[in-house]
């Protein structure tokens, strides 16, 4: 029940109500931060509904509300600076210019916003779907599996077969980058049953990066 709940949320819901983002730009009537932000919510409400509704404690799918290990707080410092290494690579231009654009603090609503969404992408993958195939399978082909879907998902595959005939070189780095982040946080959820941990360390990347993108879009 849990994986088939997770599958509809992100591929038919997410069609819609996420386009990608070459597509997320100003005159798009998705491109609206307090809709982005009550739809990014949304999603963790709907999976914390349904799993009350259908009687799952929230364990089963990674929520036990408990002390972190060490062993959590240090994976959590480390791939945190590793995430905010690659967000000063590779956005580290475009926060200085919404700082002297007078934009700050309208920036960061886009990466809270975005920030949710890359914490409930973890809430559905990492939570209800990897639950259920841990219960189907083992945990090498349950992390694959994960993997595999999110991969072909809808803010994935698409992304990478539109990029591929204009920049190969692009896409071969998206998907190295894709499967990476699957795997890896495939395994983190399995490791550590702590499936908050996985959402808060891709909020902070994808807030971070796509806040400051769509930041750009509406303010600059």
């Amino acid at each position: 029940m849990g994986a088939a709940l997770a599958l509809v949320l992100e591929i038919p819901v997410r069609w819609i109500v996420r386009p990608d983002m070459p597509y997320l730009r100003p005159g798009n009537p998705w491109f609206d931060l307090p809709l982005r932000i009550a739809i990014e919510l949304g999603f963790v409400l709907v999976v914390i509904g349904a799993g009350a509704a259908i009687r799952v404690r929230p364990s089963c799918w990674g929520m036990a509300l408990r002390r972190w290990t060490r062993w959590e707080w240090g994976a959590f410092a480390v791939v945190g600076a590793i995430e905010l290494l690659v967000v000063i690579l590779v956005a580290g231009a475009r926060w200085p210019r919404l700082v002297n654009a007078g934009v700050f603090l309208p920036a960061l609503g886009w990466a809270f916003g975005e920030f949710w969404f890359g914490f409930n992408q973890e809430w559905v993958f990492r939570g209800p779907l990897m639950s259920g195939l841990l219960k189907l399978t083992t945990p090498a082909w349950a992390i694959a599996l994960n993997s595999l879907v999110f991969l072909v998902g809808p803010l994935h595959g698409p992304g990478l077969l539109r990029m591929l005939p204009s920049n190969p070189g692009g896409a071969a780095w998206m998907l190295a980058g894709v499967i990476a982040t699957g795997v890896f946080f495939s395994w983190l959820r399995y490791r550590t049953d702590n499936l908050i941990l996985c959402g808060v360390l891709h909020g902070i990347v994808n807030g971070f990066l796509n806040g400051a993108g769509l930041a750009g879009r509406a303010y600059l």
